[in-house]
């Protein structure tokens, strides 16, 4: 058969001008282009590595920063509170409502970050106030350990501590101090020191997976603070020049191959704005595996494309000139036969040439195909990794890549999946789906490349390439237009996140990763939300504020539906202010309370257990805006201010006769009060001291005082021997001046004339 092929093409010089053409030009440049091509990737990888290393590093060392600077914050705002500098300016240690105040700000500020270990106020030789996170219960050893740090410590800078806790682990404590000292003396006399659990935020951020890979933070001179991997240990001085020069140089990030106790490792630095120093060592077998890998793959690569691109080239040759050839014999039988000759282009027509082309067009076209899904799926691959092993596909930059580009990532979000999925069908869901993407890139056009790429059925990450940066404003407005061209054309909501804009591609991954995370807050703005990555680190670092919940409960105890609902949208409204988690954690507390009181209604007043914490949590979380939890809430109001009508009708006449009774045999107790007796049967004060004078004829702070100073004048009549102070407590006062003033106001006279009185009659009537 080969040599029949051979003898086929023998002497044809069209053909073998043809395979001449396919095939020594391309294998030659094929094996100069694999050769440069080796060099060069283990250049660019090298340098890739230390590009990528850096940035990944950097981005690992905002998170770090921010868990400084919050530490700072939250000092700035405790030494401001006039709470606490009323509990620091006692010279003797008394608990009062100021101090639970205080105490109460200082459990805030413990409570919303986990990694604080623990928040002192300190005065002289002891603490006013201490809070330490549950995570890290402190014994009185552990106290001593903070008041002599405290002691020992340079106001407004961190300082780091090592110790052991309870449970026998090590800790690793990043703290600030800040304070008063004597100006004569320089000694500290108060102050407030706050501890950062340095080390399990760094094992939480920083997980070495591969083997003599570590990741260190020092300070300014040198000294190893915390460390995740094994190699340097904690408190151990860095002696290595090239790490010195790191710490010496301004630069951000820096990244360089440097041999470290006898290990070549790529070292990679970065300087924090708070004096401290991030490093990772990674092992430079770590790095040369892929190049030595990619050497062997190269070789490989020439191989094979020599022997296809000589396949190729008969395959082709012979496609191409076989038609051509036929056409030959056709027209040259046509000519020979005499019988009339038909248009050259029709008689090709009917060769295999027409079905070679048509075949080669759908080839073409389905390889274009499976290079786009392709592409989407690295793409894709790529944003969504948290980690630097995926790599940006390099077809990005080669083909958006210019001198001094812009990028911006935006995150758009299909506000309503569940409906999506179970109301629609595949092909409307893809139409969806295309709609979004042919609607996105003819709005965004103007601004610049667009590069959109589907994450999954409810993401979509869209990648704008500008020469400048775009104003947020305009950004904003073109993704308005987008929704609201979406919603005309699909009835579908959207909600969008937008990146802050970075030069560059080194940090898409972590762009969209924020833009991602910035769609969350939707829950805060509602249905159609836009939120850039300002806004919601705003919002993160806000902390939990001081929003006034118990007017809310007031409000449902009266049975006042439309005073509820003012007092709910008001808080709600503050609410959008803060955190979603502080949105979160509002919502459950005031969840919580309501749920308390209707438990109280049916007579339940067992605590809530931790099944009904999580139940009441789901409940809440269900809801996926903030607008929408009024559901929940309105359906408890009714059910409760139900209960309390029903109560009203039924149960409340006979409360006054139930409370005087109470009273008679209770006046000795001095916490009773109208709003304590109103609590007992589930009334307001207000409506309890209404009732009480219609029903009794007198005030509630009257009657309880007539039976008081009544039952005084018997035991100053009956028991001679007791002091007018213990009378005075027998009867529910703890203030002896007001028990007198009081008793003069009923008989006229002090305690101590009334039995003087009584006593001069009983020794006439003796006489």
């Amino acid at each position: 058969m080969g040599k029949g092929l051979l003898s086929k093409y023998k002497g044809k010089k069209i053909f073998r001008n043809m395979f001449s053409a396919v095939f020594i030009l391309p294998a030659l440049c094929i094996f100069l282009a694999c050769i440069w091509g080796f060099f060069w990737f283990r250049a660019s990888r090298i340098e890739t590595e230390k590009v990528n290393d850096g940035n990944t590093l950097y981005a690992s060392s905002l998170m770090v920063s921010n868990y400084m600077d919050l530490m700072g914050n939250t000092m700035e705002v405790l030494r401001n509170d006039t709470y606490v500098k009323k509990a620091l300016a006692k010279s003797d240690f008394s608990w009062d409502g100021d101090m639970s105040v205080a105490a109460q700000k200082v459990q805030n500020m413990v409570m919303i970050e986990p990694m604080f270990q623990s928040v002192y106020v300190l005065k002289g030789d002891e603490y006013r106030i201490k809070c330490s996170n549950p995570a890290y219960p402190l014994d009185e050893q552990a106290d001593r350990m903070m008041i002599e740090t405290f002691y020992q410590s340079q106001f407004g800078r961190y300082g780091k501590k090592y110790y052991i806790d309870i449970y026998g682990s090590s800790r690793t404590l990043l703290y600030i101090t800040a304070g008063e000292q004597n100006t004569g003396t320089g000694e500290k006399e108060s102050g407030i020191i706050i501890g950062l659990d340095m080390g399990r935020i760094m094992e939480n951020i920083f997980r070495p997976e591969r083997e003599g890979e570590q990741y260190l933070l020092t300070d300014a001179e040198g000294n190893v603070v915390h460390t995740c991997g094994a190699g340097y240990t904690k408190g151990e001085q860095l002696q290595e020049e090239i790490l010195r020069e790191f710490l010496k140089n301004s630069n951000i990030k820096q990244s360089e191959l440097a041999g470290i106790r006898g290990e070549s490792y790529l070292v990679s630095c970065v300087s924090m704005e708070n004096g401290f120093y991030l490093m990772h060592f990674l092992p430079y077998k770590y790095v040369a595996a892929s190049i030595v890998h990619m050497r062997n793959t190269f070789i490989g690569i020439v191989l094979l494309l020599v022997f296809l691109v000589l396949l190729f080239a008969f395959v082709m040759s012979n496609w191409v000139y076989s038609p051509i050839d036929a056409a030959i014999q056709t027209t040259n039988s046509a000519g020979a036969s005499g019988q009339p000759s038909e248009n050259i282009s029709q008689r090709v027509g009917k060769t295999e040439l027409a079905g070679i082309v048509q075949t080669y067009r759908t080839m073409v076209q389905t390889m274009n195909d499976l290079n786009i899904r392709k592409e989407q799926e690295e793409l894709a691959r790529y944003l969504g990794s948290r980690t630097s092993q995926v790599k940006l596909p390099e077809w990005v930059e080669e083909t958006y890549g210019k001198t001094g580009i812009h990028s911006r990532v935006i995150c758009l979000r299909i506000s309503d999946m569940k409906d999506l999925q179970e109301n629609h069908t595949e092909e409307a869901r893809v139409f969806v789906h295309h709609t979004i993407v042919n609607v996105t890139e003819q709005v965004l056009k103007p601004l610049g490349d667009i590069l959109l790429n589907p994450m999954d059925e409810e993401y979509t990450a869209v990648i704008l390439f500008t020469e400048q940066n775009v104003a947020e404003e305009e950004l904003v407005e073109k993704i308005r237009e987008i929704f609201s061209v979406l919603r005309e054309l699909v009835h579908m909501g959207m909600d969008a996140g937008i990146s802050n804009g970075r030069e560059g591609f080194g940090e898409l991954a972590g762009m969209y990763q924020m833009a991602r995370a910035a769609t969350a807050y939707r829950f805060m703005y509602g249905i159609d939300a836009i939120v850039t990555e300002e806004q919601m680190a705003r919002k993160a670092l806000s902390g939990k504020g001081n929003i006034e919940t118990k007017n809310l409960l007031l409000r449902l105890k009266e049975g006042d539906r439309e005073k509820f609902a003012e007092e709910y949208f008001r808080i709600t409204g503050e609410l959008r202010d803060y955190s979603i988690q502080t949105a979160r954690d509002v919502l459950l507390d005031m969840a919580v309370e309501i749920m308390k009181y209707y438990n109280s209604l049916n007579f339940h007043f067992e605590t809530l257990s931790r099944n009904d914490y999580e139940r009441l949590a789901a409940e809440l979380g269900k809801f996926g805006y903030l607008d929408d939890t009024w559901e929940w809430f309105s359906g408890m109001r009714d059910k409760i201010c139900e209960m309390l009508t029903r109560a009203k009708e039924t149960d409340r006449e006979d409360v006054v006769d139930k409370a005087m009774a109470y009273l008679r045999k209770n006046y000795a107790d001095p916490n009773i009060s109208a709003q304590f007796i109103a609590e007992m049967y589930h009334i307001t004060p207000s409506y309890f001291s209404r009732l009480f004078n219609e029903r009794s004829g007198y005030a509630f702070p009257d009657y309880l005082a007539t039976l008081r100073i009544e039952e005084a004048g018997k035991i100053l009549l009956r028991e001679a021997n007791r002091s007018i102070q213990e009378i005075c407590e027998m009867v529910g006062y703890t203030n002896a001046s007001y028990f007198t003033a009081t008793f003069k106001k009923k008989y006229g006279i002090t305690p101590g004339q009334f039995r003087k009185n009584h006593a001069k009659s009983d020794e006439k009537l003796q006489q």
